[in-house]
């Protein structure tokens, strides 16, 4: 270990189930391993002590085979230290227990370690975390303005809405605390200085990153409970992330972090201007402003901000929309960590920023760290053939509706079938004849009731032309609504019966006991697509 580790955990060492392998990473407050579940072992010994857990999140899932283990030193320290540290624990482990969303990094149990014999390690909180690739921090170390820098932000900025939507600020946003997973998607991490909505403030502890810490927090007073945070703190954050990204530079000048603290402070009292690179588009330009205000009152919101992003992230905008009652599901074969550039993947992010040198050898992945390239035609190519006409700039979009859905029958390929069929792709089709317009042909009444991710009809019916963006996720939601409500007993390729009930209705196909006859023209193209779509060795 080439670190001095802020807690030194021996390789062997068990906790729970688990027995701790590689370094990955850490920092002031905590240290991350690499770890692997061992059946049977919940309460042994450890290689130097026995180990005790609190228990699990609650939700009943199965564990995964592999975890990173965050190790939390809440045993050992001065009474003001510990305090502290518990707090910031606290407010993590709230966090993680109470929201479970696609975009955030996930939490399977709590542990602690009960171990006399090392005091160093005695008391300590275990959170035992979903295991990523690598951190934005790490892609933009090897390979700055990197060409997914779109796509990764999309989702990001999908991350912050679902936390502002459930009541949640994040506080602490930077390119350490975005997690790059090995399917290609991306999560938050290191939610310290998160905390829960009170009406229109939270309260956080009064430290954060400069560089990412918006100019009214910089001189805001500290009251006994923190600082007063707003969501436009996050806000501000993605805007100096999305300039980071796209540019490799940040919005404000100065060569070290003080000096950009200075400027912000100064542009926030009209002394400044932002300086922002002529190399950042203009769309991005426009939504970049628009989180750069001087004044937290003139942020742009979550929302809007999503859907503006959505739009300029071009093919990464269907990654932008989540439904709430999406499960994680495993995704193999894919281990890029964007659609459309390099990667080099390091470390992980999990709130810590010194990496090991041992960790650039994962125990699953490329050897020595080394980058895996997956262009945009490529993305998914282990659920959905590549070389069938899919077209590339709509693969992101097909195969992360398919995630957001827990059904077995929504996947990639029965999305990729439809749309074929529906209307071969073209996003601007029109057929006023049965009031049917967009890529998935929806109609402006029916589409309603299904744009909104909580599940909340529009307040308006919406006008074509639909974007794809909005059409396919929607698709998406509505194909996982009918799935269980079709009849158990139906003849047929389930997948075939929910894409006729997508055309007619799951009534219709009950009643008829699979496809009814005016439909089997259609569900006969379905069915070609899908075994045409279907990747070798794939059913």
């Amino acid at each position: 270990m080439s670190e001095p580790y802020a807690v030194p955990v021996p390789r062997g060492y068990r906790v729970g189930c688990w027995e701790v392998r590689e370094p990955i990473a850490t920092g002031a407050f905590g240290s991350v391993y690499a770890a692997r579940r061992t059946d049977g072992a919940v309460g042994t010994s450890g290689t130097d002590g026995a180990v005790g857990g609190d228990g699990r999140d609650g939700t009943g899932d199965e564990l995964p085979r592999t975890a990173a283990l965050k190790f939390l030193p809440t045993g050992t320290g001065t009474p003001r230290q510990l305090a502290h540290l518990r707090d910031l624990v606290e407010r993590e482990v709230e966090l993680l227990r109470r929201l479970r969303r696609p975009r955030l990094i996930r939490m399977y149990e709590t542990l602690t370690v009960d171990d006399p014999a090392d005091s160093r390690l005695d008391g300590a909180t275990v959170l035992v975390l979903e295991r990523a690739e690598g951190s934005l921090s790490a892609l933009l170390t090897a390979s700055p303005r990197p060409p997914a820098g779109p796509a990764l932000l999309a989702q990001v900025c999908a991350g912050l809405a679902q936390l502002h939507r459930a009541g949640w600020v994040h506080g602490d946003l930077k390119p350490a605390n975005v997690l790059l997973m090995a399917d290609g998607s991306v999560r938050l991490a290191d939610f310290n200085m998160a905390a829960e909505m009170e009406g229109t403030h939270a309260y956080t502890p009064a430290f954060s990153t400069p560089d990412y810490t918006p100019p009214e927090l910089l001189w805001s007073e500290i009251g006994e409970r923190g600082r007063r945070i707003r969501p436009s703190a996050d806000v501000w954050a993605f805007g100096v992330l999305a300039h980071l990204v796209l540019t490799g530079s940040f919005p404000l000048p100065g060569g070290t972090p003080t000096a950009r603290r200075d400027a912000a402070v100064a542009y926030a009292r009209g002394a400044h201007e932002l300086r922002l690179s002529p190399e950042l588009p203009q769309a991005w330009r426009e939504i970049v402003r628009a989180c750069l205000t001087r004044t937290h009152a003139g942020r742009i919101g979550t929302d809007a901000l999503l859907r503006r992003v959505a739009g300029a992230a071009g093919v990464a905008s269907g990654a932008a929309r989540f439904s709430p009652r999406r499960r994680v599901r495993p995704r193999r074969g894919v281990l890029a960590a964007s659609v459309a550039g390099l990667v080099a993947l390091a470390a992980l992010g999990y709130g810590v920023v010194r990496w090991s040198g041992d960790a650039r050898q994962p125990a699953a992945g490329p050897a020595g760290g080394g980058g895996v390239s997956v262009s945009a035609a490529s993305y998914g190519a282990a659920e959905l053939r590549t070389d069938r006409g899919v077209p590339p700039a709509y693969r992101l979009l097909i195969v992360e509706t398919a995630h957001d859905c827990d059904r077995e029958e929504v996947s990639p390929v029965l999305i990729a079938a439809m749309l074929k069929v529906e209307s071969d792709f073209d996003p601007d089709l029109a057929d006023p004849a049965k009031d049917e317009y967009g890529i998935a042909r929806w109609t402006p009444s029916v589409l309603r009731w299904w744009m909104n991710e909580d599940g909340t009809p529009g307040e308006s019916v919406p006008r074509p032309p639909f974007p794809p963006a909005e059409s396919v996720p929607a698709m998406g939601r509505y194909l996982c609504w009918i799935t269980p409500r079709l009849d158990a007993g139906l003849k047929g390729d389930r997948r075939v019966l929910v894409a006729v009930a997508y055309r007619t209705s799951y009534r219709k196909v009950n009643d008829a006991g699979g496809v009814p006859p005016k439909y089997r023209d259609y569900a006969a193209r379905v069915a070609h697509h899908l075994k045409e779509y279907t990747p070798s060795g794939r059913k």
